[in-house]
């Protein structure tokens, strides 16, 4: 899954609304739906649309709904047929499959800027993936009727959508091979200097991973345990990889954590 978009953050005075109340099929409540006209420079930051101009990108505006989520929340769920198209317009979220024991694996996290529910717009299969929320999140949706209309209207979403399409295969191929042929070590040095590359912010002693993840996250992540994840972190740490002295993780020797992975 690509994982390198970013988008301003979403602000109220963003977005015009009309609100009523929403709950998925799981129970979940949705703080709100409302239908919204967001900001043409937060759609500039989607992939699909860099190459709009600002009267496009208002015209496509107009399709777009909006849906509140709270933290650890399903937007979609594996299987659950699907038409509709989603653009994350502030926090995160976790694209994962739930084995039938309960397990979960994460695939890739996605930020603002990012979008998922392209498949879903050309065919009528089921959700390939679960898409659970991170942290609060902000999501703009357009119905597959409309998302087709504006490529009838648009041709080059689909030479964007083809490129974005690409570089989440091959991220998908190197999380396939990191999985089965890295050490624990490198698995989480590769995971950590990921995520402070698309979440990371520089503070004094190196750059601080802003997104908040459980080692249990971690771990779903990198295809190992919370407790192996624990006892590596602490030795990373020991070995002053890491700081861990606060809730965040700091990366403060990345080319040091980048020399161990093959």
């Amino acid at each position: 899954m690509s994982a390198g978009l970013h988008a301003a953050p979403w602000s109220p005075s963003a977005v015009r609304v009309r609100s009523a109340g929403d709950q998925d099929k799981g129970g979940c409540r949705r703080l709100t739906k409302t239908h919204v006209m967001i900001d043409a420079t937060i759609l500039r930051r989607v992939d699909l649309f860099r190459e709009f101009e600002d009267a496009e990108l208002s015209a496509i505006a107009s399709s777009v709904t909006n849906r509140r989520f709270g933290k650890h929340q399903f937007i979609v769920r594996e299987a659950d047929p699907g038409d509709t198209f989603f653009i994350v317009v502030s926090g995160s979220v976790s694209v994962c499959r739930i084995a039938p024991d309960g397990r979960e694996t994460i695939l890739s996290i996605l930020k603002e800027g990012d979008f998922f529910g392209e498949m879903s717009m050309f065919d009528s299969s089921l959700r390939s993936a679960s898409i659970k929320t991170l942290t609060d999140v902000e999501v703009g949706a357009v119905h597959r009727d409309d998302f087709l209309d504006l490529m009838d209207r648009n041709p080059k979403i689909g030479r964007l959508l083809v490129i974005a399409l690409s570089e989440r295969l091959r991220a998908a191929n190197a999380l396939i091979a990191a999985t089965t042929s890295q050490d624990i070590r490198a698995r989480l040095a590769s995971l950590l200097l990921n995520l402070a590359d698309q979440f990371g912010e520089a503070v004094a002693n190196g750059t601080r991973i802003t997104l908040r993840l459980t080692n249990q996250e971690m771990a779903n992540m990198i295809g190992t345990t919370r407790e192996t994840v624990n006892r590596t972190l602490n030795r990373f740490w020991d070995e002053q990889l890491v700081d861990m002295r606060t809730s965040h993780v700091v990366v403060v020797e990345p080319d040091k954590l980048r020399a161990l992975i093959p």
